[in-house]
Order: structure tokens, then sequence, then C-alpha cells
């Protein structure tokens, strides 16, 4: 982590880049971090939820939480809620901040499941528990879009495609090696991520889900759409 911020000082010439380092799997790990930022009170402008990973087989992390539940949702729900008093401060002395979650088209294939988040019922599929994680942090994604509205922050999802990336080759051994002459960069990958971030014209909406700079359907095929008592529901279980 120290190479590469030194590597971007010496390439772009900012001397203001930090290091804080977190397993954002474990839940302790991600309120230290926040509580880090918290105490230093440096207004943040623009928050990106990126850390991922696809598990199989079944994992639980040291607090007996399901991996994937863990990584992909819990902790963006939390970090994201307790960083809300940093990312408000930018808004009201700089007047605006940004949230982008950074999502998959797997979610495409999955509804949020409130009754199984830690994935104990049936067969395990990484794939699954994959998807559906991001999918609740798209439901996450509409909803702090609408809460912190008043507040000007601008909270919007994406997908960045199928990038070759060591996480495909790793966990999609297979898919990687048939698709491979066809993925993106890492490069490709990230342009929306930096787009959402940092182009003006990506400020002025929020609550979509973006891929290629342009916002995409948030459901594709039926019976993926939460109702109303799941989406609460989905949110007083994160909150517990």
């Amino acid at each position: 982590a120290k190479r590469v911020a030194q590597d971007l000082q010496r390439r772009f010439g900012n001397q203001r880049i930090h290091v804080e380092l977190a397993d954002l799997s474990l839940l302790r790990d991600v309120r230290a971090l926040a509580a880090r930022l918290l105490k230093k009170g440096r207004p943040i402008d623009v928050l990106v939820n990126n850390a991922g990973a696809l598990i199989n087989p079944r994992e639980e992390t040291a607090e007996g939480l399901e991996k994937s539940l863990a990584l992909l949702l819990l902790s963006p729900y939390l970090l994201t809620e307790r960083l809300h008093p940093l990312l408000a401060k930018a808004a009201s002395q700089r007047g605006a901040a940004r949230v982008v979650n950074v999502l998959s088209g797997g979610m495409y294939t999955q509804k949020i499941n409130v009754d199984d988040l830690q994935s104990k019922q049936g067969t395990y599929s990484g794939s699954v528990a994959y998807a559906r994680a991001k999918r609740g942090l798209m439901i996450l994604t509409e909803e702090w879009a609408r809460r912190w509205a008043n507040d000007g922050i601008v909270v919007n999802a994406m997908h960045p495609g199928w990038a070759d990336t060591p996480g495909v080759v790793v966990s999609l051994p297979e898919f990687h090696r048939v698709t491979k002459r066809v993925l993106r960069t890492p490069e490709e990958g990230a342009d929306t991520i930096v787009w959402l971030a940092a182009a003006t014209e990506a400020g002025k909406v929020s609550g979509e889900f973006w891929l290629d700079r342009r916002p995409h359907a948030k459901h594709v095929l039926p019976g993926t759409r939460a109702t109303p008592a799941e989406r609460q529901a989905l949110l007083k279980a994160l909150a517990a």
C-alpha cells in the first residue's frame, strides 16, 4: 500500500495521499477505520465502496458471519453509515459529496433473501451469495440517495463490466479461460467509477445504477424486485 501511495505521489505530484489499512470483512476493523477517520475529522468528498471477493466454498469470518455477506454488504453499510458526518461536512463546505457503490451485473439474477442473509439454507453457491449481497447494496444505494438528498450527498451504484483482474482468474478460472479475449482492462472497468466520482454531470443524478457512464435498468428478470416490506426488513436486519 505504501508503494502504491509513493508511486501516485511520484507520478502526479500529489503529496496528500495517505494509507489506512483494514480487513473489510471484519466489522471490528471497519468500526476502527471509521473511528480513525472520524477522529481526524477531514471532510470526505468521495467514498468508493469497492472491496470485494467471490468466495467458494462457504466461509465464516472470525466474527461468525458468512464472509460474502460481511465483506460485500455489511462492511459498506457500516462504513458508509459511520462516515455520514464527514460526507455531510464535505457537502456543506464544498457543495457536494458522493458515494459510489461498485456492484456487479450478477445482481440481475437474484433477489435479496432477508430470511437467509447468512446463506445457510440449501446448497451454498458463492456466485449466488455474491449476487444477493450486491442486490442488497443496490437497495442501500436507493435508500441513501433518498435519505441524504437534503444533505447534498449523491449516492450511485455502478457495474464495471467484466474486467480481466486477478480476482476473476482466481474465482472464475473456467469463465476467464473462455472469455479472456473479450474481457475489459482494469482501466476500462474503473472508468465509470472515476466518472461518477469526478464528473460535474454525474453529481446531478442520485440513486441510479450505471454502466459505461449511462444509467441502466436495476432489474431485468422477473421476481428480483423486493417489496417495500422486504426492503424495510433488510434495513432493520442491517441495523441490528
